[in-house]
């Protein structure tokens, strides 16, 4: 597979990592973690009339730079969870995004108490990471089409399922779609950015979401900045929207989950 530069070296980096972490934490001690792993049902978000507003925590981005390297973890979350916020995503990847695992760790705890489910956003390319994330915590995990050969996906798909953590299945074309939906992929996240040069539209999910089987669940992804464009993305379909950057940098971050997380399904 071929990739633009960043996406590469997020990969190469991950890889390291990876093997890394199984010599310090053995993939054994993870399975026996396992055992005790519970969180809150991300399918539960899906329950409401609106569309489910699943707001994102991350210090930086790849398109965006820098954000918020001194951010309160306990003070956002809380805030996202108080004013309307479906679910919480918290990003994990460090070289671009400025995330641990101690991040995860530290806002699954305040997802307990609060009952909010957790998503972990990273660059999944091993189970490891599948069981690592389950057990610091994470009610689901993204899981990205693109950048796995298909009989790693399967895998990674069979490991969810046997752990019980829900996978949120990211494609960004037709072809992508078709791979996941083959292996039964229920939660279909479509990005309107393209991770291999960074550009960004909402066209992405209007032209893809009405190729998918109804009865699957559309969460729309990346570029989604005001209510306007909450309403576009729930009338081509969406289910979810997964939104970061514009609640970040907003200088009424209360009021502006309110309004995001207002709108009706139209499905």
């Amino acid at each position: 597979m071929k990739y633009g530069d960043v996406l590469e070296k997020i990969l190469n980096y991950k890889k390291k990592l990876v093997e890394e972490n199984k010599v310090k934490s053995p993939i054994s001690v993870l399975d026996k973690s396992i055992e005790n792993y519970s969180a809150s049902d991300f399918l539960s978000i899906f329950d409401s009339s609106n569309v489910a507003l699943i707001a994102e925590i991350k210090r930086s981005s790849a398109s965006a730079g820098e954000i918020n390297q001194n951010i309160d973890l306990e003070e956002f979350a809380l805030d996202y969870i108080n004013n309307g916020a479906s679910a919480i995503s918290i990003l994990t990847e460090k070289t671009k995004f400025s995330g641990s695992i101690s991040d995860l760790k530290k806002i699954s705890e305040i997802g307990r108490k609060m009952n909010t489910p957790i998503l972990q956003k990273d660059f999944v390319i091993d189970e490891y990471q599948i069981l690592e994330g389950a057990t610091n915590g994470a009610s689901a995990i993204l899981i990205i089409v693109s950048i796995l050969e298909e009989h790693k996906f399967k895998s990674l798909l069979n490991l969810c399922s046997e752990i019980s953590i829900t996978p949120l299945v990211e494609v960004f074309n037709e072809k992508e779609l078709d791979m996941a939906l083959k292996h039964g992929a229920n939660i279909i996240g479509i990005n309107n950015r393209n991770l291999n040069n960074l550009e960004t539209s909402l066209d992405v999910f209007e032209k893809l979401a009405p190729v998918v089987p109804k009865d699957k669940i559309l969460i729309a992804e990346s570029g989604l900045k005001n209510i306007e464009d909450v309403k576009r993305m729930a009338n081509a379909g969406a289910d979810a929207v997964l939104i970061g950057e514009s609640i970040l940098i907003n200088n009424n971050i209360d009021s502006h989950i309110k309004q995001l997380s207002g709108v009706k399904k139209c499905k």
